[in-house]
C-alpha cells in the first residue's frame, strides 16, 4: 500500500457484524458467497504478483483484489488513488460495491456504498492529508 492509497475491504452485508471497532479477521468473508468478478469492467485486469489474487486496475493505484485460498473468495481489497481518483470512478467502484451486496470496511468501522459518507471518510483519511500537503503530513509524523 503506498501513503497516497485510501485502503479498505469491501465485506458481505448480509454477513457483516454491524458493531463497531472490528478488526477484519472478525468480520465473516466472503467464502461461499459467489461473488463474480465480471461486473469489473471499468478496471483492466492486471497480473498480480500472487496466483492466490486476481487484481484489476495498478497495485500502486486503484485497484481492485480479490483474494482466494484454494480458489474460494475470502477477501475484497481496494485501493484507491487519491493523487487521480475521479468522482466517476469512485461511483463505479461504490455501484460494484452495491451490485454484489457488499459494505466498506475502513479502520475498525463499517459504511454503507453511499458516495457523500464515503466522500467524507475519504477527505479526513491519511491518503488525503498526505496528498493535500506531503511536507506537512510528514512534518507531523516526525512530532
Amino acid at each position: 500500500m503506498a501513503i497516497w492509497q485510501f485502503s479498505c475491504y469491501v465485506i458481505p452485508k448480509e454477513k457483516a457484524d454491524i458493531s463497531n471497532h472490528l478488526e477484519i479477521d472478525e468480520i465473516s468473508t466472503w467464502r461461499k458467497q459467489g461473488t463474480s468478478t465480471e461486473t469489473i469492467d471499468f478496471l483492466d485486469k492486471r497480473k498480480s504478483w500472487s496466483n492466490e489474487r486476481s487484481q484489476y486496475g495498478n497495485e500502486d493505484g486503484t485497484c481492485i483484489e480479490f483474494i482466494y485460498d484454494n480458489e474460494v473468495l475470502m477477501e475484497i481489497y481496494c485501493r484507491l488513488d487519491m493523487r487521480s481518483l475521479t468522482k466517476e470512478m469512485l461511483k463505479k467502484i461504490l455501484n460494484f460495491v452495491e451490485e454484489i451486496d457488499g459494505l466498506i470496511f475502513y479502520e475498525g468501522e463499517i459504511y454503507s456504498p453511499n458516495m457523500s459518507e464515503i466522500i467524507e471518510i475519504i477527505k479526513k483519511s491519511r491518503a488525503t492529508r498526505f496528498c493535500k500537503d506531503p511536507i506537512k503530513f510528514l512534518q507531523e509524523l516526525d512530532s
